[in-house]
C-alpha cells in the first residue's frame, strides 16, 4: 500500500440559515458525495463524522448519527470535535484508518446548524474552564477572542491588517465559483479594510458568519480508487497541530 489516499467524490449541502437539523444537511452532502464517487452506501466501511457541541448528544456521536440516518450498514464509525478544526480531524481519522489497512473506503461527513449571532458558551458553571471564564468574567465573545489572537500574531510575526483582509478576498473568489457558498460576491482588499471595525484589528468582513450546512468526502486507498479511475485525486496533506511555547 502506498502512502497516498484518494478523494473519490465530494458533496455539499448549501450554506446559509435554514433552521433545520444538522443531520439532514449531513445526509444530503453524504448522498451527493457517494453519487459523485460512484460508490454505494453499503460499500462504505467507515463513517467519520464531525459536528459541534451545540447540537447535543447526536452531535457528540456524529459518526453514529450520520450512519443511522443513512441506514445502519455495519460500517465502523468515528466522531470528531475540534471546533474549527473538526473537519480536518475527521479527514485525518479516515485517512489514518485507510493507511493503516483498517478499511479501503471511508465516508467523511461534517455538518453544523449554528445559532444566530455570535457563538455563546455551553451551559453550566465551570470556573476552571478558560473558555467559560472568558465569556462570563471578561465578556469576551469570539470576535474579541480572535482579535486578541490577531494582535498577538501582529506583534510576534509582523502580520498586518492587509494580511488578514487578504484571506477574505481569497475566500470570496472561491465563493464565486461555488453554487453552495453562502456568499457569492467578489470582495476587494479595500472593501474589507473599509468595513466596520468590530474587534481591533478585525473588521466586519474579516469575521465568519455563523451558518448551517454540510460537506462530505469519499476517501479510499489507491488500490480501491484505481478500480474506478485512472487518475485519482490524492490528499496532499492534513495538518492539525498545537502551538510551541
Amino acid at each position: 500500500m502506498s502512502g497516498d489516499v484518494a478523494v473519490l467524490g465530494v458533496g455539499m449541502h448549501p450554506w446559509g440559515k435554514w433552521g433545520q437539523s444538522f443531520i439532514g444537511y449531513g445526509v444530503k452532502a453524504a448522498q451527493d458525495a457517494l453519487k459523485d464517487a460512484g460508490v454505494a452506501w453499503k460499500d462504505i466501511q467507515l463513517v467519520a463524522g464531525g459536528d459541534t457541541i451545540r447540537n447535543g448528544y447526536p452531535g457528540f456521536v456524529a459518526g453514529a448519527t450520520f450512519a443511522q440516518a443513512l441506514g445502519w450498514s455495519g460500517a465502523k464509525v468515528s466522531s470528531s470535535y475540534g471546533a474549527c478544526a473538526t473537519g480536518a480531524q475527521a479527514i485525518s481519522v479516515a485517512r489514518a484508518n485507510i493507511l493503516a489497512g483498517l478499511c479501503d473506503v471511508a465516508l467523511v461527513i461534517g455538518a453544523d446548524a449554528a445559532p444566530k449571532g455570535f457563538f455563546a458558551p455551553t451551559g453550566g458553571r465551570r470556573p476552571d474552564d478558560p473558555d467559560w471564564l472568558r465569556f462570563h468574567v471578561q465578556g469576551i465573545t469570539n470576535p474579541t477572542y480572535f482579535g486578541l489572537y490577531a494582535r498577538r500574531r501582529m506583534d510576534a510575526y509582523g502580520a498586518t491588517q492587509e494580511d488578514f483582509a487578504a484571506v477574505k478576498v481569497k475566500n470570496s473568489k472561491h465563493g464565486l465559483h461555488n453554487p453552495n457558498a453562502r456568499y457569492r460576491k467578489a470582495v476587494a482588499l479595500e472593501d474589507v479594510m473599509d468595513s466596520v471595525l468590530v474587534a481591533d484589528p478585525l473588521r466586519l468582513l474579516d469575521i465568519c458568519a455563523t451558518s448551517d450546512g454540510a460537506a462530505a468526502l469519499v476517501l479510499s486507498s489507491m488500490d480501491f480508487a484505481r478500480q474506478r479511475t485512472t487518475d485519482p485525486v490524492k490528499i496532499a496533506a492534513v495538518s492539525t497541530v498545537t502551538p510551541i511555547y
